[in-house]
């Protein structure tokens, strides 16, 4: 996978985003099923998984300015993720709502930022080498795959309290691999790089790509906090829900792997559109028939498309569009607005409607949000 001098650079990167992503594997499917067995309802489920996106809008863009200020991209993650580290491990001692909602607001000043913290950390440590991004990132998709597989399995056969423990533990590890990156600190420039970063910022290219990227991470929002409790209502075990999950990231892995080479080839408006028809797809099939494995299989093979292609897609993008020191920040600003705001207002309506209009019908808004998108790609390209 990686030549022997680029080894290195490579496997730490390579391993913070496998036992990282390993924790989100854990993380995003199965907290809700936790919070359910210690008596939540839908609409707190909501609340206390949207505190983590929300947090995004503002918190990433703090840590990116700070980035770019110092130009230490690395010590600025570490700070991070031991926050996220020292205000998760509490979450072992209660099950009170209000208690869990302050840990979350506190946890997510720290985890919300990680994410685009590590991919402006690695596009900047493997700039002038012949490591490709999709060969580091793919590290992200296996530990998702080994968490979410596992701990399926674990689940059956120890009961949900394994959940947090194994989410502190990765997360610890994540931390110790973090210790050997080799940081790569750029020169901060004394000029005044605020208004050069709006005006950058503030094109038209870059809010259509912000609001297709908006309705994307909302639509999926409903599938990354209940899809666990959606299969679950319909019979499927734990571990069966663990194998599904693992699939569909397997599938993105060989993405990451092979079709790299898909973003410089093909037109972003193209590809984009290819996700946008994939989304409206996988999420009305997910809806309404998900009572078969062979649908259920069949939407997580589109995982690759909606998720991963789409992901390859905005890195490049943002590369793009904040081009040299303003990496971090460009990168912090889409997690913010993506990430943050359309995750987090997805989460929130997911949670309400997951109550008030059941499963079914919210996937079948997630289609619909797939649609509006492609409705704003085609009419952009019309103007």
């Amino acid at each position: 996978m990686f030549d022997k001098r680029s080894l290195p650079i490579a496997v730490p990167l390579f391993s913070y985003f496998f036992f990282y992503c390993a924790a989100i594997g854990i993380l995003m499917p199965y907290m809700s099923i936790y919070y359910s067995s210690i008596g939540l309802n839908g609409s707190q489920i909501g609340r206390l998984m949207s505190t983590f996106t929300l947090a995004s809008i503002m918190v990433p863009h703090f840590w990116g300015w700070l980035t770019t200020k110092f130009g230490l991209p690395k010590k600025v993650m570490q700070i991070c993720m031991l926050g996220t580290i020292l205000s998760f491990f509490p979450f072992n001692f209660t099950d009170q709502f209000d208690t869990l909602f302050i840990l979350t607001c506190v946890m997510a000043m720290f985890y919300s930022a990680l994410m685009p913290l590590a991919d402006g950390l690695a596009v900047m440590s493997i700039q002038n080498t012949r490591i490709p991004y999709t060969r580091i990132r793919v590290g992200g998709s296996i530990g998702y795959i080994v968490s979410v597989s596992l701990i399926g399995f674990a689940i059956k056969a120890f009961g949900v309290g394994v959940v947090v423990p194994s989410i502190c533990v990765c997360l610890v590890l994540a931390f110790i691999t973090s210790l050997f990156i080799k940081e790569k600190p750029y020169k901060v420039s004394s000029a005044h790089t605020e208004g050069n970063f709006k005006e950058l910022l503030f094109r038209k290219e870059v809010a259509l790509f912000f609001g297709l990227a908006f309705l994307s991470y909302m639509a999926h929002a409903p599938f990354n906090i209940f899809f666990a409790v959606h299969l679950s209502d319909v019979g499927y075990s734990g571990a069966k829900i663990g194998l599904l999950l693992g699939f569909g990231v397997a599938i993105e892995v060989l993405l990451f792997l092979y079709c790299g080479h898909f973003v410089q080839r093909y037109y972003a408006i193209h590809l984009l559109l290819l996700c946008f028809v994939c989304g409206v797809i996988r999420w009305a099939l997910l809806a309404w028939f998900a009572s078969s494995v062979w649908v259920v299989l069949f939407t997580q093979l589109m995982h690759c498309i909606t998720f991963a292609l789409f992901h390859m897609v905005s890195i490049d993008q943002v590369r793009r569009l904040f081009p040299d020191r303003f990496g971090s920040q460009g990168q912090s600003t889409y997690s913010a607005f993506a990430v943050g705001l359309g995750s987090g207002v997805g989460m929130i309506f997911a949670g309400y409607s997951w109550d008030l209009i059941g499963g079914n019908w919210t996937f079948t808004v997630s289609s619909f949000m797939s649609v509006a998108a492609i409705v704003l790609l085609i009419r952009s390209q019309k103007e």
